[in-house]
Parts: structure tokens; C-alpha cells; sequence
């Protein structure tokens, strides 16, 4: 049997941004919540993991725009399914199809094995999976777990404050909320994008101040996180003329 779940949903009014599209951070949502689902079913979802003494960290997601971004009302169907373990690193697709099955986002998202005492990285073959690996894949390519961006001429500058309603289980800031400090800072949220990628260096907390610095180059915006004077994240759209 292979490894594979997909679901149906329908975007609400919590997922929109002000032109009635799913945000950026509504749609790494869907991807999570699916993929944390289908871990679960598994055997390694929170619980399990936690009780072999790790648990999951996602370190980098992309998403691309195939055809559209989903808007308010639409109902989707979300796909996912895992990707045979690399050396450091896991690696699990996603896919977003409309009511008549056409593909309307494709994504990738690279999983760390964290342990919970050391908080090191695990060798990913501590995480054993029952079943047959899908046989596709949109991405041959293993994707990187930082952008290597270089700050340029900084354009806008926005402190954040992680709230308590940021966190997960995990006690840290959600990935998917990074997206909605980007959304926050209101720089590019009337352009419309082909990609977005962001990669998860340092752990945010409750109480956390995050200084996030927006530049362009050429048709990329790109954002650099910084917890004091360390990177926290890296992100990166690259917007359509």
C-alpha cells in the first residue's frame, strides 16, 4: 500500500487575504495539517515520535503556483505524500488540485529529526515508515534547507512580537505563521507570485522579537528574519511582471 493521503477543503474566510486569495500562510497550513495527519496514520505523528524520544521539525517549505491560488469558497482537494529518506533530511510533496482535478499549487517541504533533549538533528532512519513509497514526484531535486540569501538595500524594515497564539506543540513559533509576518509587513501583497520559499534557521519563542528586512533583487522579494543579530528564517517570492 502506498503512502499517500489526500483531502478535501474549502477555503474560508480565515485563509483570505484582502482580495479574497488563500494567504501564503493558508496554504503551508493545509499542507501541515494534512502532512501531520498522515504521520499520525503512519505511526510517527507528535505522540509516537515524542515517546522514541524526537519529534519533527520542518526546516524548509516551497510552494509553486502552477495555474492559480485558491480563492475564498473554493473547495480543493490536498495531496501529500512522503518521499524516501535522505542522509540528514526527509522530504515530503504536496499537491492542491481544484473541483475538476487540475493542479493549482505543488509544493516540497524538508522534516529534521530533532531529539527532544539534545535538540540536535537525528539521523532520519530512526523514523521507520510502514508502506510503499509513492511513485511520483514533481521534484527530482533535493531541495535546499537555507536560501543563502545575502541582504541587499533594505526596503522596509518590521519588528514582530511572537504572541502566544503563534506557537504549536512544539512551544515555538509555527512555520506557517512566518508567512503571515511577511503578509503583515504589506510589501508585495497586491503582486501576484509564481513561488515562495522559506527555510527555518532558528527557533522563535513566546516573547521573541523578530526583525525581519525586505529588499528586492530583480523579481525576487526577499525576506531575512533576524533573532538579535542571528538569521531566525529566510524567504523569498518571485513575483510575476
Amino acid at each position: 500500500m502506498y503512502m499517500y493521503k489526500e483531502r478535501e477543503s474549502i477555503i474560508k474566510a480565515r485563509d483570505v487575504d484582502l482580495f479574497d486569495n488563500a494567504r501564503p500562510a493558508a496554504i503551508l497550513d493545509l499542507f501541515q495539517d494534512l502532512a501531520g495527519d498522515h504521520a499520525m496514520e503512519l505511526g510517527l505523528g507528535y505522540e509516537d515520535a515524542y515517546k522514541l524520544g524526537f519529534y519533527w521539525v520542518i526546516l524548509a517549505e516551497k510552494f509553486e503556483v502552477v495555474s492559480r491560488v485558491p480563492a475564498y469558497d473554493d473547495i480543493v482537494r490536498v495531496k501529500t505524500w512522503p518521499k524516501p529518506n535522505g542522509r540528514l533530511f526527509c522530504e515530503r510533496e504536496y499537491e492542491i488540485v481544484d473541483s475538476n482535478d487540475n493542479l493549482i499549487i505543488k509544493g516540497i517541504s524538508t522534516w529534521g529529526l530533532i531529539d527532544i533533549n539534545t535538540r540536535k538533528i537525528l539521523r532520519p532512519d530512526l523514523a521507520s515508515f510502514k508502506g510503499e513509497f509513492y511513485p511520483r514526484t514533481n521534484y527530482k531535486t533535493p531541495m535546499r534547507h537555507k536560501l543563502g540569501l545575502r541582504l541587499g538595500e533594505v526596503i522596509k524594515e518590521y519588528d514582530y512580537k511572537v504572541l502566544l497564539s503563534d506557537l504549536d506543540h512544539n512551544k515555538h513559533f509555527n512555520n506557517a505563521r512566518y508567512l503571515d509576518v511577511l503578509y503583515n509587513m504589506n510589501v508585495i501583497n497586491d503582486r501576484e507570485y509564481s513561488s515562495c520559499e522559506i527555510a527555518f534557521i532558528r527557533e522563535a519563542y513566546h516573547d521573541d522579537i523578530i526583525r525581519v528586512k525586505y529588499y528586492m533583487e530583480e523579481n525576487k522579494a526577499c525576506f531575512i528574519g533576524y533573532l538579535e543579530d542571528e538569521v531566525c528564517f529566510e524567504a523569498r517570492f518571485i513575483l510575476e511582471d
